[in-house]
C-alpha cells in the first residue's frame, strides 16, 4: 500500500498562526491590565460612634491592706494571730518590749540637742561675721582713701624734689668755686628721692599669703565650720603679731601653733573634723605660716622712705584677708549644713519615739480583715528584714495596673472599668492614680506603636517601660477573685458620638503620621493622604481632619505601593 507523505509546510503554517494569536492575546491582556490599574476595594467614610477604652493587665489584691513593720530592733513580747485569722478593728495583733528603746532615744535626743546648739552657735557666728564684714568693708574704704592720699602726696613731693634738684644742679654748674664733693652730695640727693612702689619686692602681698595659707588648710579639714574657725584664729593671731611689731616668721608661726592647739583643747576647733591627727595638723599650720616672708615685709618698712604709705598698704592687706574670712563665715552654706543636721536628727528622733509609742500600745488592727502574713515570733528580736504582720480586707478587691505615658492622661479617677478573670467579668471603678511614674525608663517605643494601633499599656509588659500605678476597685466580689492572680482591665475613657470614623485596617501608620489612600472618581486614581486622628476604639479611629463623610478610600491598602498616586480598578464599593 502506498504511503502518503504530508507536507511539513502545511504543518508549520498552523503553528505560526497559533503563536501569533497567543502574542496578540497577551499584548491585549497587558494593555487592558495597564489601562484598568490596581484592583482595590473601597470603603465609604461615614459617621459612627466611638467608645474609647484603655486595656491593661494587672494583679489582683485586697482593696484595703496594711503592713505592720518594726523600723528598729525590738523584742517581740506576744503574738496573738496567725495567717488566715479574721480580726475586728481594734484587736491587738502583737505586743513588744520597749525598754531597750529608751537608751536609743536618749542617745538620739542628746545628738539632736547638740545639733540644735551647734546650729544656734552657727547662727550667732554668722550674724557676728556679717557685722564684722560690714565694719571691715568701711575700714577698707577708709584705708584705700588714705593710701590714695599718701600716693598723691608722695608723687607731688617727688616732682617738687626733682625740680629743686634740677635748679640746684644748674646753680652748681655756674658756681665754678663749688667743690667736687658738693656735686657728689647733689647727685646723691637726686637718686634717693624716688618713692617706694607698692609692689616692691620684699613687701609682697599679705592678702595673697593668707589666701595661700587658707588653701593649704583644705588639706587639714573639709568641714566648712572647722575651716572657718581655724582660718579666723590663724589670721587674727598673725594680725595681732604684726600690729605689735613682730615680723619674725618663726615667732609668728609659734604663736599661731599655740593658738590653734589651745582652740582644739577648748573645743573651738573640733579635732574630729580634721583629716589628719591634731598634732600633725598643728605642725602643718606652723610650717605654712613660717613660710610667709614677714622679714621681707619688715625690711620694706625699714628701708622705705615712705613708711606711712607702706604701713597703710600692709594694713589694707590684713583688712582684706580678714574681710574674706568673715564673708566666708557669713555665707549661708555653713548655716545650711547645720540646719540639715538638725532636721535629719529631729526626723530620726520623732520616728523612733513614734515607734516606741506604737509598740507600747501594740499593733492594733486598723479595720476588719484577714491576717495574710505573720513574720514575728514571741521572744525573738526583730530585724530590718522582718516583714511583720500583714492585714487585708478580702471582702473588697482591687486590681493594680500600670498606665503608660500615652494612657495616663486619658484615665481619670471615677471612670468605670471592666475586670475580667479566668472565672468571670466584674464591674470596677478607677479609685486612685499615682502622682509619679515608677519602674524602667521614661518611655517605651512599644507605647508609641501601641497608641497608633489602638493598643494600650504595652510598656507595662516589658522591663523597660515606666508606668504610673493605677488602682481599679471591684466592689462586688466572689470566691473566684483571688489576690495574687492576674486580671484583664478595660477602662472606659470616653464616648464620641456621630464622629467621622475610619476603620483601623484602612490606615497606614508611619513615623511621620497616619495615612489613607483617597479615591478620585474622575480619573480612577487614589492618592496617599495624611489624616489627623482623635479617639480610637478596638475597630476605628476618629478622623479630625483630612477626610469627610462620603469620601472613599482603599479599605485595606497594601504595604508596598510603588507610587503615592496611581490608577486603580475598583472591584467593589
Amino acid at each position: 500500500m502506498a504511503t502518503v507523505k504530508k507536507s511539513k509546510k502545511k504543518i508549520i503554517i498552523p503553528i505560526c498562526i497559533v503563536l501569533v494569536i497567543a502574542i496578540i492575546v497577551g499584548v491585549a491582556f497587558g494593555v487592558s491590565a495597564a489601562t484598568s490599574g490596581e484592583e482595590v476595594s473601597l470603603y465609604t467614610i461615614s459617621t459612627d460612634d466611638i467608645y474609647e477604652s484603655v486595656s491593661l493587665t494587672g494583679q489582683v489584691s485586697s482593696g484595703t491592706e496594711k503592713e505592720y513593720k518594726v523600723a528598729t530592733v525590738a523584742t517581740v513580747k506576744e503574738v496573738f494571730v496567725q495567717p488566715g485569722d479574721k480580726v475586728k478593728k481594734g484587736d491587738v495583733l502583737a505586743t513588744f518590749e520597749t525598754e531597750s528603746l529608751d537608751s536609743q532615744i536618749s542617745t538620739l535626743r542628746s545628738s539632736y540637742n547638740d545639733a540644735v546648739s551647734s546650729y544656734n552657735e552657727a547662727v550667732k557666728a554668722q550674724k557676728e561675721a556679717k557685722s564684722k564684714a560690714d565694719e571691715l568693708e568701711d575700714q577698707i574704704a577708709e584705708t584705700e582713701k588714705q593710701i590714695s592720699k599718701l600716693r598723691n602726696s608722695a608723687s607731688s613731693a617727688t616732682t617738687t624734689k626733682k625740680k629743686n634738684t634740677t635748679a640746684r644742679t644748674t646753680t652748681t654748674e655756674r658756681q665754678t668755686t663749688r667743690t667736687t664733693t658738693t656735686r657728689r652730695v647733689t647727685t646723691t640727693t637726686t637718686t634717693t628721692t624716688s618713692p617706694v612702689s607698692s609692689t616692691e619686692p620684699g613687701l609682697g602681698s599679705l592678702t595673697e599669703a593668707l589666701a595661700e595659707l587658707n588653701k593649704n588648710l583644705s588639706e587639714i579639714t573639709d568641714d566648712l565650720g572647722t575651716l572657718a574657725s581655724m582660718t579666723e584664729i590663724i589670721a587674727q593671731t598673725i594680725t595681732d603679731a604684726v600690729s605689735s611689731g613682730i615680723f619674725d616668721s618663726d615667732v609668728i608661726a609659734d604663736r599661731v601653733a599655740d593658738a590653734v592647739s589651745q582652740a582644739m583643747r577648748d573645743g573651738i576647733i573640733d579635732a574630729a573634723n580634721l583629716l589628719v591627727e591634731s598634732d600633725l595638723a598643728v605642725d602643718m599650720i606652723h610650717s605654712a605660716v613660717s613660710a610667709i616672708d614677714f622679714e621681707g615685709i619688715t625690711n620694706s618698712l625699714i628701708n622705705s622712705n615712705n613708711v606711712s604709705l607702706t604701713a597703710a598698704e600692709l594694713q589694707l592687706a590684713s583688712q582684706e584677708a580678714l574681710y574674706a574670712i568673715y564673708k566666708a563665715q557669713a555665707d549661708d552654706s555653713v548655716l545650711s549644713v547645720q540646719k540639715k543636721a538638725v532636721d535629719a536628727t529631729k526626723m530620726a528622733l520623732d520616728a523612733l519615739e513614734q515607734q516606741q509609742q506604737d509598740m507600747k500600745e501594740g499593733w492594733i488592727a486598723a479595720f476588719d480583715g484577714t491576717v495574710t502574713e505573720v513574720d514575728v515570733t514571741a521572744g525573738v528580736q526583730t530585724t530590718a528584714l522582718t516583714t511583720g504582720i500583714k492585714l487585708e480586707n478580702l471582702d473588697s478587691m482591687a486590681v493594680t495596673v500600670s498606665l503608660s505615658e500615652y494612657d495616663v492622661h486619658k484615665v481619670k479617677v471615677g471612670m468605670p472599668a471592666t475586670v475580667t478573670t479566668a472565672y468571670g467579668t466584674y464591674d470596677g471603678e478607677v479609685t486612685s492614680i499615682a502622682p509619679t511614674a515608677t519602674g524602667g525608663s521614661s518611655s517605651s517605643i512599644l507605647d508609641s506603636v501601641g497608641s497608633m494601633a489602638g493598643i494600650s499599656g504595652l510598656s507595662s509588659l516589658t522591663d523597660s517601660g515606666a508606668g504610673v500605678e493605677c488602682t481599679v476597685s471591684i466592689p462586688q466580689t466572689d470566691e473566684n477573685i483571688i489576690a495574687g492572680f492576674d486580671a484583664d482591665v478595660e477602662i472606659e475613657t470616653g464616648e464620641y458620638l456621630g464622629v467621622v470614623a475610619v476603620p483601623i485596617e484602612s490606615i497606614k501608620l508611619e513615623k511621620n503620621g497616619s495615612f489613607v489612600y483617597l479615591y478620585n472618581e474622575e480619573d480612577n486614581t487614589v492618592t496617599k493622604t495624611q489624616i489627623e486622628t482623635g479617639a480610637v476604639s478596638d475597630f476605628a479611629y476618629e478622623v479630625t481632619s483630612g477626610l469627610k463623610a462620603g469620601d472613599k478610600i482603599i479599605s485595606a491598602p497594601a504595604a508596598d505601593y510603588a507610587e503615592d498616586t496611581f490608577k486603580v480598578k475598583v472591584v467593589n464599593g
